[in-house]
């Protein structure tokens, strides 16, 4: 799975504004976007020297290096944390089209929680509009209160959803 963030994220992030935050260590940028968190805490426990809410910015890119960096922002459910490489990104597009490998198509369901589809799908939704999602993840709403539907926005931590 690869958070890396795409052009219309980015697109999206320098357009709209919303209360989108980058940190770079020069190397790689990662963007947060607190609507999109769904609190699984990957990033606070996979690298608690670069991800810390208790410090203010609560994300310090000189932690740990930039492959750690990457590795902990992979981990995170709901794409809030995405990042991009400052250098090497036309390379790395390369070298996945010469291995000429998809990745397989995942689902896991949290307890509790959205289904995490990882891979590379369509996902048409209830108006027919068909989204189209290359090596990434999406947490798809389980609880039927998500406010962008069919995606999660975390409305199940407030309304106490159970399986």
């Amino acid at each position: 799975m690869s958070n890396k963030i795409t052009k219309s994220e980015l697109a999206e992030i320098k357009e709209k504004n919303n209360g989108s935050r980058s940190y770079t260590n020069g190397e790689v940028t990662v963007y947060w976007r607190s609507h999109l968190c769904i609190h699984s805490a990957n990033c606070l426990i996979g690298l608690p020297k670069v991800f810390n809410n208790s410090t203010r910015p609560w994300i310090n890119t000189q932690g740990a290096s930039s492959a750690d960096i990457m590795r902990v922002v992979n981990t995170c459910p709901s794409r809030a944390l995405t990042y991009i490489k400052n250098c090497g990104n036309a390379l790395s597009r390369a070298e996945k089209a010469a291995s000429g490998k998809s990745p397989e198509t995942k689902i896991q369901i949290l307890n509790n929680g959205p289904a995490l589809i990882r891979g590379n799908y369509v996902i048409t939704d209830a108006d027919g509009k068909k989204i189209k999602v290359e090596n990434e993840v999406a947490a798809i709403c389980r609880c039927g209160s998500s406010k962008k539907k069919p995606f999660c926005d975390g409305t199940h931590h407030k309304i106490g959803f159970t399986d």
